[in-house]
C-alpha cells in the first residue's frame, strides 16, 4: 500500500514536523508499505488527477499546524475527493469530514503544571514564548486560563520572545526571584535560560525549577539536565499509519480521531522530584460534572422506542401504527391482510423488546413521539 504524504513546506522544518515524519516513516517500514511524499508549495498546486490511479481511494497524510489549514485548502481536498488525515495541534471545526490525529499541548501544559505544584512550586512562569508560533500560543493560552483562576497576571508571568532571546531574559529578570519555578516554551530557550540564570547566580534547581517541551537530546545531557514534555512521536507515527491503513481497507464516508497526550521526562532541573500522579489541576479549573447522560430516563425511553424500531419490519409498523390510533386487533387484521393472532404475537413480542408487560405500556412508550 502506498502511504501519501504532504508536508506543508512552511513546517517542514520544525522540530515537530521532523520527529513527526521520522515516526511515520518508522511504522510505514515496520508495516512494509511504501512512502510517497508529496512534492509541491501549496494544496493548490497537487495534481490530485495524476497522483491517483483510477479507482484507487484518495486518501493522504497532511502534516502541518492549524493555521495552514485555511477554508481554501479543505476545498481544493473535498472538490477532489481527496480524505485527508491532518496532524496538527487542534481540532478544527472546519476540518469536518475528515480525520485528525492531535498533538495534545494542553496535556503538556497541564502536566507540567501539575507536576511544580505536586513539588510545592506555586510561583510559576511561563517562558519563550514565540508570539508567531502555534503550538506557543496554546501554551500561551492554557497558562492564562490557569493564571485567572488562580489570580495571576499574564501580562507580568508570561514572558515573550520576540527573536531575541536577551531582551526575554531581560524583562523576566527584573521578576525572576519572585518565581520558584518556570515552564519553558521549548529545550532552546531553557537552555539558555539556564545559561543566563548561572550567570546572574540563580541556582537551578535549588533556587528556580525549570521545565520545558522537545525533550531534545541536548537537554538530557546538559548541566543540569533538562525535565522536558514531549509529545510520544513513535504513537503518533503509528496513529496516523493506523488510521490511513483502516480508512483505506474500509469503503464508506468514516472520519477518524486520535489524541496523542504528552510524557513528562523528570531530570535534575527540577531536584529528580518524583510525580505524584496527583490531578492538582483540576481544583483549579471548573470541571466537567461526572454525569452520565445515559442514566436520564427520558434518553432511557427514547433509546427504548428507538431500539424497537429499528428491529421491526413492515408488518411491524403497521400494527403500531394501528394500536397507536387505537384501532381494534380486528381492524388492524383486516387492513393488513394477516390474522388477529398473529397481531397479538407481533404485539407481545415487541413488548418482551421493550420490557413493557402489555399492550397499553408499549402504546405509552411510543405514542409521545408520534402525537400529531
Amino acid at each position: 500500500m502506498d502511504v501519501k504524504i504532504y508536508v506543508n513546506p512552511e513546517y517542514k522544518d520544525a522540530l515537530w514536523s521532523t520527529l513527526a515524519i521520522k515516526a511515520i516513516n518508522a511504522e510505514i517500514m515496520r508495516k512494509r508499505y511504501t512512502p510517497v511524499f508529496i512534492d509541491a508549495p501549496e494544496v493548490s498546486e497537487i495534481d490530485f488527477d495524476h497522483l491517483y490511479e483510477p479507482g484507487e481511494k484518495r486518501l493522504m497524510v497532511y502534516i502541518g499546524a492549524q493555521l495552514a489549514i485555511t477554508p481554501a485548502v479543505l476545498a481544493r481536498f473535498n472538490d477532489y475527493g481527496v480524505h485527508v488525515v491532518f496532524l496538527n495541534y487542534e481540532s478544527q471545526s472546519l476540518v469536518s469530514g475528515h480525520s485528525k490525529i492531535l498533538l495534545n499541548y494542553k496535556d503538556g501544559m497541564r502536566k507540567s503544571i501539575n507536576y511544580l505544584l505536586s513539588c510545592g512550586r506555586e510561583n510559576i512562569a511561563l517562558y519563550g514564548i514565540n508570539p508567531n508560533s502555534s503550538t506557543d500560543m496554546i501554551k500561551d493560552a492554557f497558562f492564562a486560563d490557569y493564571l485567572a483562576f488562580r489570580g495571576g497576571n499574564p501580562s507580568r508571568d508570561i514572558y515573550y520572545n520576540y527573536a531575541s532571546q536577551r531582551g526575554c531574559y531581560a524583562r523576566f529578570a527584573e521578576n525572576c526571584r519572585s518565581y520558584d519555578a518556570v515552564i519553558c516554551a521549548n529545550d532552546v530557550v531553557a537552555l539558555a535560560l539556564i545559561c543566563h540564570l548561572r550567570e546572574e547566580g540563580v541556582r537551578v534547581p535549588e533556587d528556580l525549577f525549570v521545565v520545558s517541551f522537545g525533550s531534545t537530546v541536548l537537554a538530557s545531557m546538559a548541566n543540569p539536565t533538562i525535565t522536558s514534555v514531549s509529545v510520544d512521536h513513535e504513537e503518533l507515527g503509528r496513529q496516523a499509519i493506523l488510521a490511513y491503513a483502516y480508512l483505506y481497507k474500509n469503503p464508506g464516508d468514516i472520519t477518524l480521531t486520535a489524541k496523542v497526550d504528552a510524557k513528562l521526562r523528570i531530570r535534575a532541573s527540577t531536584a529528580h522530584m518524583p510525580d505524584r500522579g496527583k490531578d492538582i489541576f483540576a481544583s483549579f479549573l471548573p470541571q466537567t460534572p461526572n454525569v452520565n447522560f445515559y442514566d436520564d430516563p427520558i434518553t432511557q425511553r427514547v433509546f427504548e422506542a428507538e431500539t424497537l424500531l429499528l428491529g421491526c419490519d413492515e408488518l411491524d409498523f403497521g400494527i403500531l401504527k394501528g394500536i397507536l390510533r387505537g384501532e381494534t386487533y380486528p381492524h388492524i387484521a383486516e387492513q393488513l391482510f394477516t390474522s388477529e393472532n398473529v397481531i397479538s404475537y407481533r404485539i407481545k413480542r415487541m413488548c418482551k423488546t421493550t420490557g413493557c408487560t402489555k399492550k397499553a405500556e408499549l402504546v405509552a412508550l411510543l405514542a409521545p413521539y408520534f402525537k400529531p
